[in-house]
């Protein structure tokens, strides 16, 4: 048998994570940054799902919409119409762009005649026509305003429509057939893996498509660059979205990562004044992120914009979990001078194992929590963090005690700082003499905090998400308010049998209700454009001075090309489903809007014009978004009952006491009252990221509430647990203080400066997320210095707690 000696043990424990993290880096290339709609939302969400069956039937296209605010008196200046069909044309070379519609080549129906099927050549690229002309066409237009041009007539816009790719249009709608039946029935054995195999398919294709959208968005702005000098463009659409998040998703990995770990590299040289105690950790938490990019990579995780933080998060975890190591190991050093470095090192290990562990599980389980909160980006959060602070685990207790004994000798300089021991000693005091005041004020404390929970509301908007300053805020602001809103919203409306005939596409009686419900949504303040079939038969009255009787309307139909009828009717009218869609924005920027307010008041105005609700459909980014918003406050509350309820579980396991269990719960949930309050008195709105901030906030804190009373009972173990008189009690809390209390000013400076950092994003929610984990971190570590030894000095009297 072979003998390794520890330092050789230590050398392969090395070795073996290198060549681990060498193959999970090379594993790491394929790790991708998804923002799409799609990851918003559960697989078997059924809003989701009518939605998709609705884009399905009525063809819904991919498009980008270019805004234009000329610099000329009028948006129809014959060299303004120039520039917006040369601008058109270049656009519509572009590989995957289908046709770009803009005021100069739609159909005018008012230039005609009569209204027929003859429609191609009532443009103004065709026919010139006039600019008072074109101007009384296009106000009240119902296909055109709020969409190519604004209300005001002060700005025009080009819709950019993509193909679509044949492939992955057949995939889809094979993924539609499937899940279809999610809404009547679960899904059998076979049809999930068929819905699987597909899913893996069109993720293949949409991968490629995302690439080309990245560079298609590049290159329509550098057509666009000739004509700046002539106005301002905006860009708008789901595209965009989509391109505009991957790179604030990119900015703050590689930003933020660089600033946290600059900052880091800064505190730990300030706190410990010594080389090792700077290279180890950054190692440590470098391997730490490596691993957990190329495990995250083979699990099929993506980063979205609520998961963008995840390695930042696991960065600071990681080093806090060092940080206790290295301050535990330089107490040994202090009062053991004579020992060796590997016996140093193991002591370390053995002691701080336990709690370490114990506080790696709890924060585990606070990120665990979000796992069942039912919206999908925490969810993927959620297991994200369960992933990472299991490899942290590892690569702190296991890498960077193999590292110190590997390739370092022994440290013997501790650094002191005066500040931090009189601030220790501040604390003892305070909780010797001053109990009552600390009960009182931690009382306060949470009555506010629970008084601001009764405040909190889950109502936002897409435009919040985004710092005022940034472009993709004013581009979306300016489309909202100018082109009737940012955010579609389709009513799909089922023609009853009493209003259906056999000889005609549509009924009179048919499109008499579309225009009822129609003229009801329009009266909402916050509903921006709004079209649906009715809009024809105004167009028509306008041309042949009457509106179409339904015979008409029928042979007009019948006689456009199939292409036509497409675009001018099957956007809007399903024959085969004999269902009418009303297509409608709203706008996100409308003063106090409510959006579950508004959906009750369409259901109640609904009601009251004789609709039923089998009778109609709610469909589109709107009510999704919505139905997000509506989960948020009921998942805060399950995620929380989880996160304690297991806590309290934990806790009780790790100290084999229920009393000590409670005692430790106390102070993180004075911590989780007084944040939950800041964001109901502040009126920070509950959205996908500060969601999370409790679960975390509980998760983080309670890692040093765990070794805060480890600590304390180990003290007072040693201090002969079973004859300490209350007397000797004082002594336990400053000896506590000044040993543990060393490692919890120095993580909670390390959180709160790194999630610090994060303030600086454009991403509102990732500055908020910073911000209120720092104040969070700040509210833990006064809670674990007061209240925490003030209720184990009154009611502990063992180091069992009992």
């Amino acid at each position: 048998m072979f003998k390794f000696s520890l330092k050789t043990s230590a050398y392969f424990i090395c070795i073996a994570f290198a060549v681990m993290t060498v193959a999970l880096a090379w594993q790491a290339k394929e790790f991708e940054i998804n923002a799409s709609a799609d990851t918003l939302l559960v697989d078997d969400n059924k809003h989701f799902i009518a939605t998709q069956l609705a884009d399905q039937r009525y063809g819904s296209e991919e498009f980008i919409l270019i805004t234009y605010q000329p610099k000329t008196e009028s948006v129809v200046d014959e060299k303004t119409l120039q520039a917006v069909s040369e601008i058109g044309k270049k656009i519509a070379n572009i590989t995957r762009v289908k046709k770009v519609n803009s005021i100069v080549n739609v159909p005018i129906f008012t230039a005609a005649k009569s209204f027929t099927a003859e429609v191609n050549t009532l443009t103004w690229e065709e026919q010139k026509i006039s600019k008072n002309t074109l101007l009384l066409s296009l106000k009240n237009h119902p296909l055109y305003e709020d969409l190519l041009i604004n209300k005001e007539q002060t700005a025009l816009s080009l819709q950019v429509v993509f193909k679509a790719d044949p492939e992955l249009t057949r995939i889809n709608n094979d993924i539609i057939d499937i899940k279809k039946h999610v809404l009547t029935r679960d899904l059998s054995e076979k049809e999930q893996t068929q819905l699987n195999q597909l899913k893996d398919k069109s993720a293949q294709i949409n991968k490629k498509l995302e690439t080309k959208r990245i560079t298609e968005i590049e290159e329509i702005r550098s057509l666009l660059k000739p004509y700046q000098n002539t106005g301002d463009f905006y860009l708008g659409g789901n595209n965009l979205l989509t391109y505009e998040l991957i790179k604030i998703i990119q900015n703050d990995l590689v930003l933020f990562g660089s600033a946290i770990f600059c900052l880091i590299v800064i505190i730990l040289a300030y706190l410990f004044r010594q080389v090792s105690w700077v290279l180890l950790p950054i190692i440590g938490c470098a391997t730490s992120v490596v691993i957990t990019v190329g495990l995250l990579t083979a699990l099929a995780f993506k980063v979205t914009v609520i998961s963008a933080n995840v390695f930042a998060l696991q960065i600071i975890l990681s080093l806090a979990m060092i940080i206790h190591l290295i301050v535990h190991y330089q107490e040994l050093v202090k009062k053991h001078q004579d020992w060796s470095h590997q016996a140093l090192v193991i002591a370390t290990i053995k002691q701080k194992i336990k709690p370490c562990f114990f506080a790696g599980l709890t924060t585990t389980i606070g990120f665990g929590s979000l796992i069942f909160s039912g919206v999908q980006p925490v969810i993927s959060f959620g297991w994200m963090m369960v992933v990472a602070m299991l490899v942290s685990f590892i690569v702190s207790l296991v890498l960077f005690p193999a590292l110190l004994i590997a390739f370092f000798n022994k440290q013997t300089y501790v650094a002191e700082h005066k500040i931090i021991e009189h601030s220790m000693q501040w604390f003892a005091r305070a909780v010797i003499h001053k109990p009552k005041r600390i009960v009182v004020s931690s009382v306060l404390l949470t009555v506010i905090g629970l008084g601001g929970c009764l405040l909190l509301t889950a109502e936002n908007s897409f435009l919040n998400y985004f710092d005022e300053s940034t472009d993709v805020r004013k581009e979306l602001t300016f489309i909202d308010q100018q082109f009737g809103g940012s955010t579609p919203f389709d009513l799909l409306y089922n023609i009853p049998e009493n209003e259906k005939k056999t000889d005609v596409v549509i009924s009179a009686d048919a499109v008499k209700t579309i225009t009822n419900i129609q003229n009801m949504l329009v009266k909402n303040e916050a509903i921006g454009a709004i079209t649906s079939v009715a809009d024809f038969t105004k167009i028509a009255q306008v041309v042949n001075g009457k509106p179409l009787t339904e015979y008409e309307l029928t042979a007009l139909y019948n006689s456009l090309s199939p292409e036509l009828q497409k675009d001018l009717f099957g956007a809007y009218f399903s024959e085969s489903e004999n269902q009418a869609r009303i297509s409608m924005r709203v706008q996100d920027s409308t003063e106090g809007l409510n959006r579950a307010d508004l959906l009750a008041n369409i259901h109640k105005e609904l009601h009251t014009l004789g609709v039923p609700k089998d009778q109609y459909t709610l469909t589109s980014l709107f009510v999704l978004y919505e139905d997000i918003l509506s989960r948020l406050v009921n998942s805060q509350i399950v995620t929380l009952a989880i996160v304690y309820g297991a806590m309290a579980i934990t806790l009780m396991i790790i100290f084999s006491s229920f009393k000590v269990a409670i005692i430790a719960l106390i102070p993180n949930f004075i911590t989780t009252a007084a944040i939950m309050g800041v964001m109901g008195i502040f009126a920070i709105p509950l959205d996908l990221m500060t969601i999370t901030i409790a679960a975390v906030a509980m998760g983080i804190s309670m890692d040093d509430t765990i070794h805060y009373v480890h600590r304390y009972l180990g003290e007072l173990k040693s201090s002969n647990n079973d004859t300490i008189d209350t007397e000797n009690k004082p002594n336990i809390v400053l000896k506590t203080n000044s040993s543990v209390g060393y490692a919890l000013i120095y993580t909670t400076t390390v959180i709160v400066v790194g999630f610090g950092s994060l303030v600086f994003s454009n991403f509102v929610p990732s500055m908020l997320f910073g911000l209120l984990t720092s104040i969070a971190m700040i509210v833990a570590l006064v809670t674990d210095m007061t209240i925490l030894p003030v209720l184990l000095k009154k009611y502990v009297n063992t180091q069992s707690g009992k």
